[in-house]
């Protein structure tokens, strides 16, 4: 379900974030307010996160952002790449065309939940202008929307047309348009659209903004693609998330327990509980945000626990060992404080950048070092 909730602001970071740079000239096209880029993080963000909550419309979004202020989140990780920015945009390696990015912003804002690609607005607010086989330090240095700045053993990179179907990849970016780089294999894939088998150890992941219903890798039995609308339909006491049931309604919970009897795991729609409660796994937790369901081993019947915080071990719970707080992530088996460029690291997941390397939080895109 995370690829449905992220894909997209991996794009909207390495179109911004990693490729913007100096310029003012339109090109011959009509431009508006000019938008300096020391102001684009919020701007962006506002947008991003509106698509966020369009296309994820149905679905328990806070409960999958653990909580966390989606406009917060990406205007941080925005900021942590300022400096890189504007050492781009003193080199002159890409045009960042201040006065056509609210034009760029208006197609975010509309963009269809099933396109995970740069709108053509953005395309003509930011161009590279390095040429395939030449030095890069980041993918939006490379000239045309076809090509990124592969790394191969150490800095500087070279622009080289984006990867095919099967070959090898660190993120979507670095992947042909219509392609995403497997979290599994690290090779580019096509995904799964809406309706067709995903998932299960033999069929790939759903593409952007959609939901694998009724999988099993146990099994190697593939599910299918659902938007958000379809994939949680289910009311209070309604079947779900076996043998291909939707999930429920934001606000009600996927409860799991197991059916002795028929021998087999069974779902159904329920309320939430109270801080400290009883509770069993479900699919979001059922506890308050600020508290997951801390279950025995090999039980169903668990307690709402607080959700550790910085400095604290790690939780546990509904098979998950990596339970922190809002705002946290855990790494080394401690929750720490999302990180920014430069600090010490043991997972991408503690960075804002998504991307430790060598111990240490680096940018997202292009070089590392």
């Amino acid at each position: 379900m995370r690829r449905a909730l992220v894909g997209i602001s991996v794009l909207a970071l390495g179109a911004f974030a990693t490729g913007a740079c100096g310029g003012d000239s339109d090109g011959g096209i009509s431009g508006g307010k000019s938008i300096p880029i020391e102001d684009l993080g919020p701007i962006y963000g506002d947008a991003l996160c509106g698509v966020y909550e369009r296309c994820s419309e149905g679905a328990p979004l806070d409960a999958f952002l653990n909580g966390e202020d989606c406009r917060k989140n990406f205007e941080t990780a925005f900021d942590d790449e300022l400096v890189r920015i504007k050492t781009a945009i003193d080199d002159g390696r890409v045009i960042y065309k201040a006065d056509l990015v609210q034009g760029c912003i208006d197609a975010v804002k509309a963009a269809s939940c099933g396109i995970n690609e740069e709108p053509a607005e953005c395309k003509a607010a930011f161009g590279g202008t390095v040429e395939d086989g030449s030095d890069c330090t980041l993918d939006g240095e490379c000239k045309g929307d076809s090509s990124y700045c592969r790394v191969e053993a150490s800095c500087p990179g070279k622009c080289a047309p984006k990867e095919p179907a099967g070959a090898s990849c660190r993120r979507g970016d670095d992947c042909a348009t219509g392609l995403e780089c497997s979290d599994t294999t690290n090779k580019c894939f096509k995904p799964a659209a809406d309706g067709e088998a995903c998932g299960g150890g033999s069929a790939p992941e759903c593409g952007p903004w959609l939901f694998c219903l009724g999988e099993d890798e146990d099994a190697q039995k593939p599910g299918k693609c659902a938007d958000s609308a379809s994939a949680f339909a289910g009311n209070e006491g309604d079947a779900c998330w076996v043998d291909g049931a939707p999930l429920c309604k934001d606000g009600m919970h996927c409860v799991i327990s197991l059916d002795a009897t028929a021998g087999k795991l069974v779902g159904k729609c329920g309320k939430s509980v109270a801080a400290g409660a009883a509770c069993s796994p479900a699919i979001p937790d059922q506890c308050p945000l600020d508290q997951y369901c801390m279950l025995p081993p090999n039980s169903f019947d668990g307690t709402c626990t607080k959700k550790p915080g910085a400095s604290e071990p790690c939780g546990g719970g509904q098979g998950d060992n990596n339970v922190c707080a809002s705002d946290t992530r855990c790494d080394g088996g401690t929750c720490r404080p999302r990180q920014k460029l430069g600090a010490s690291c043991g997972t991408d997941e503690v960075c804002y950048s998504e991307n430790c390397s060598d111990g240490a939080c680096a940018p997202g895109g292009g070089c590392t070092n």
